[in-house]
């Protein structure tokens, strides 16, 4: 690392010499952006390309890793909280399981070219929280669109919401790779309310989610040839235990996975081995070592982020939400689960209802 010296006051000018198969990690701080540029080389920052001297900016908390396959002269510009090279990474597994979903997906294009019936690989990506789950789905799905694929991301992962705000699932049809800042292109997701911010707090109805979301991605992979042979990349939660492992096994079976892919967790993986049907390929793979823990506060920031920048879109895509009234006649208020009915309320042989995923309506 070479540190340029810049007069009082200015940022920080800090440049780096990656070699092949090195990655520049960084962190910006909580006050000010840090801008990066590629001065020489060939780089990438999860799966995306960086354009030779385009400057990149990042935002406060960002965190970012900038790899190389050959050689790299990267620039950065402020004050960052911490910058460091790392030597050993696992891109090169990731990149042979793309090589390995590729030759699925070139599969699945010959099976059908002689009348079978044939369809892209379907892979989920599970394991606890932050180990780099989504940072990997973005990595295949870039690689797939480099490619020339059209693969579908569908995100599981209520916590976050990634796609739209925390407390949703949804998908996404991927048609070109992810700007580096503002990640993929989110104009017409597929997104389904779940309205908590754990599978927990309702399993049955993230469950009813998930096979609802389930049928409508088979549905587009049907009508489209491309998302079809594209397959699925699928994000999932970070609860693995108990009630948490059996929504995992649901959403493999609704979305009829053939790979998945279990970061950073062995007993996870011997787990899913056992209990998948044996069609299901099963790998472990291991986790980034850029990948650190989050506290419960950086969580909570990362959310409102979220929601923040639903409404009011970034710096880049600036959106201008505005309030307007509507008649309180015009108005329904509805919740999705109810108290259980007593048994002894239902006639003989009546079944009940199951209350959890049952519409109740407050005002109408």
């Amino acid at each position: 690392m070479e540190e340029k010296k810049s007069p009082t006051n200015e940022p920080s000018v800090k440049e780096f010499t990656l070699k092949e198969d090195n990655e520049l990690r960084f962190e910006v701080g909580s006050k000010g952006d840090v801008t990066l540029e590629l001065i020489e080389g060939k780089a990438e920052v999860f799966g995306s390309e960086l354009v030779l001297n385009k400057k990149y900016t990042f935002g406060p908390g960002s965190r970012v890793a900038v790899f190389t396959w050959s050689n790299a002269v990267v620039e950065l510009v402020g004050d960052t909280e911490s910058a460091y090279l790392a030597e050993q990474t696992p891109m090169v597994i990731y990149l042979n399981t793309h090589a390995a979903l590729e030759q699925l997906r070139e599969h699945a294009e010959t099976a059908v070219s002689q009348k079978e019936d044939a369809q892209g690989p379907i892979i989920m990506i599970v394991g606890p929280t932050d180990v780099g789950k989504t940072t990997l789905c973005r990595i295949l799905c870039n690689y797939a669109v480099r490619q020339g694929r059209t693969p579908i991301y569908v995100d599981l992962d209520v916590g976050q919401g990634s796609m739209s705000v925390p407390g949703t699932v949804g998908a996404l049809y991927i048609e070109k790779t992810a700007d580096v800042v503002e990640g993929f292109d989110k104009h017409y997701p597929l997104i389904y309310h779940f309205g908590h911010l754990s599978p927990s707090a309702n399993i049955a109805l993230y469950d009813l989610l998930v096979d609802q979301l389930a049928d409508a991605v088979k549905k587009k992979m049907k009508e489209c040839p491309e998302a079809n042979f594209g397959g699925l990349i699928i994000n999932t939660c970070g609860w693995i235990k108990g009630d948490g492992y059996q929504c995992i096994t649901h959403a493999a079976t609704s979305f009829e996975v053939s790979v998945v892919v279990v970061l950073d967790h062995e007993r996870l993986f011997n787990e899913l081995q056992r209990d998948l049907p044996t069609f299901v390929k099963v790998l472990h793979q291991p986790k980034s070592g850029g990948v650190e823990n989050r506290s419960r506060e950086m969580r909570i920031a990362a959310r409102n982020a979220f929601v923040h920048k639903y409404f009011y879109g970034t710096r880049a895509f600036p959106l201008y939400p505005y309030t307007f009234d509507v008649p309180f006649d015009n108005l329904t208020i509805s919740k999705v689960g109810t108290d259980p009915l007593p048994p002894e309320c239902l006639p003989y042989g009546v079944k009940p209802d199951d209350h959890r995923t049952k519409v109740f309506i407050f005002v109408h």
